[in-house]
């Protein structure tokens, strides 16, 4: 068998561990940074979209407005804030507080439903965002019902909104 081998066979023809390990690691490395890279950039686009659709926050939700029919408010002031909070505080003691809002940053929206049954909330959403405006809408959402009693209440739901110069429309839900 001798004479057709060309060259002599060598005993160890393995490649080394250490080599196949070095090479699985980089591209382990490599693999790694680059998706973490994607998540800084999918988290970027994320946080791009929501600054330009406004996101309504609840700040304060409760069963007592002291107002007898429907309505709703946009303050851009702590005065008009206040003036609210009179109102509402006026049989409480003690009075609920004043939350805490940076009107150069935000709006506060105000939906006082009237007087309704006790099984049902007041809620704000945003129906549609244009070049020009915001239209919310009003809802009522149902509560659970731990009784059978009809108990009149007048709830209401604090908002706020990032200030914009769109206009804000309540649009009634029919």
């Amino acid at each position: 068998m001798r004479p057709f081998m060309r060259k002599p066979i060598k005993a160890d023809t393995r490649i080394p561990l250490c080599r196949i390990l070095g090479s699985s690691f980089i591209a382990l490395l490599t693999l790694f940074l680059l998706s973490c890279y994607g998540q800084k950039r999918a988290l970027e686009q994320d946080q791009e979209k929501s600054n330009t659709d406004p996101i309504l926050t609840l700040l304060l939700q409760d069963d007592y407005s002291g107002l007898d029919i429907e309505e709703t408010s946009i303050i851009t002031n702590t005065k008009t804030l206040q003036a609210f909070f009179v109102n509402v505080n006026r049989t409480r003691k003690p009075g609920l507080p004043l939350p805490e809002v940076d009107f150069s940053k935000e709006t506060v929206l105000i939906y006082c439903s009237g007087e309704i049954n006790q099984h049902v909330r007041p809620k704000l959403s945003i129906a549609d965002v244009t070049d020009h405006s915001i239209i919310i809408t009003p809802t009522l959402e149902e509560k659970q019902k731990k009784g059978a009693s009809l108990v009149i209440t007048s709830p209401f739901s604090i908002y706020k909104i990032p200030s914009t110069q769109k206009k804000i429309i309540f649009q009634k839900n029919r």
